[in-house]
């Protein structure tokens, strides 16, 4: 009993609220709270100061946090011992992925890794790169793929995991135009991702570094949604930049036309990364190596220790899928 308290109070103290831990745990509130009041008339001590309905970590509380991590991360070594005793690799694996790589390259990977592992249970959040970044950062993700981040938090370990292309994107009538300058393409309206999206970020940063300012397009409207991006364009609300990728049915079907840029190409990286102090589960593992195979180095096998001593530049995506 008091290892599964142990668990719960861990849960809460990550968490944060009795509520968040209580959906995360599938429990109620009620008996979330009763087993923190058990563990609390265990230990005869107060874990937690409730304040204005605020959840605050008492001393006795953030001094038994490392105990609870410690005998989590110890079921997990049992668990991935028997695991490989049995050959059974199972358990649940919680991914996060920015639009592009969640929406149009992971599901195509994920397909492939259940096919040998089909006890491996998948969760997928779908985000903004910043906040797949602080939910990996939080240890409520396993691993996260993001566009190429500016600059990652020290806790996270990060390597090149393949990448795509940006192209400007137009109504269908603008096909086959001739290549157009950046100066040329400040003139028309822009639909753009919001702010936080790593699509726009990379695509400000090479405006910056052909001496463009970003603040001078002349952005309209401004979308969380690839596919509500792609609508708009088609009803000529104004040019876009988006991943190959998102666009290559609307391109074959000619509902919208890629914009040759006379500046060149717009090559990005995409980043793989994982919390380097988190226990991890063998179905973690096994993805990882799989993602390490297939993507990053597919001729040459790495291990996971080896990927974080040295990371190389992988393969792009769209040749491994």
């Amino acid at each position: 009993m008091l290892d599964s308290q142990l668990a719960i109070f861990k849960t809460v103290v990550d968490k944060g609220s009795i509520s968040l831990a209580a959906q995360e745990l599938h429990m109620t509130q009620s008996a979330v709270s009763q087993q923190i009041l058990n563990l609390e008339a265990h230990f005869s001590v107060k874990l937690f100061d409730r304040l204005h309905r605020r959840l605050l970590i008492t001393t006795a509380g953030k001094t038994l946090y490392p105990f609870a991590v410690e005998l989590e991360q110890l079921y997990g070594r049992a668990r991935n011992a028997m695991q490989e005793l049995t050959q059974d690799i199972s358990g649940l694996l919680r991914i996060g992925a920015s639009m592009t790589i969640g929406e149009y390259l992971l599901p195509k990977l994920l397909v492939l890794f259940r096919q040998t592992h089909p006890r491996v249970s998948i969760a997928m959040d779908v985000s903004n790169s910043d906040h797949i970044t602080a939910m990996v950062a939080t240890g409520q993700l396993d691993l996260g793929f993001i566009e190429s981040p500016d600059q990652l938090p020290g806790v996270l370990t990060a390597f090149p995991c393949g990448g795509d292309q940006l192209v400007i994107v137009g109504p269908a009538d603008t096909a086959d135009s001739a290549p157009l300058s950046l100066a040329e393409l400040f003139q028309h309206h822009w639909v753009l991702r919001e702010p936080l999206s790593g699509t726009r970020r990379f695509f400000e940063q090479f405006l910056q570094s052909r001496g463009a300012q970003p603040a001078d397009l002349q952005v309209v409207m401004e979308l969380g949604s690839t596919q509500a991006i792609k609508e708009a364009v088609k009803a000529g609300l104004g040019f876009s930049v988006l991943s190959r990728f998102a666009v290559t049915e609307e391109v074959a079907q000619q509902s919208l036309a890629i914009i040759p840029l006379a500046e060149g190409p717009i090559d990005r990286t995409f980043t793989l990364f994982y919390h380097r102090e988190k226990f991890t589960t063998l179905a973690v593992d096994s993805f990882l190596d799989f993602i390490l195979h297939q993507v990053i180095s597919p001729a040459s096998p790495k291990s996971r220790a080896q990927a974080d001593e040295s990371p190389e530049e992988g393969q792009p995506f769209r040749e491994n899928l």
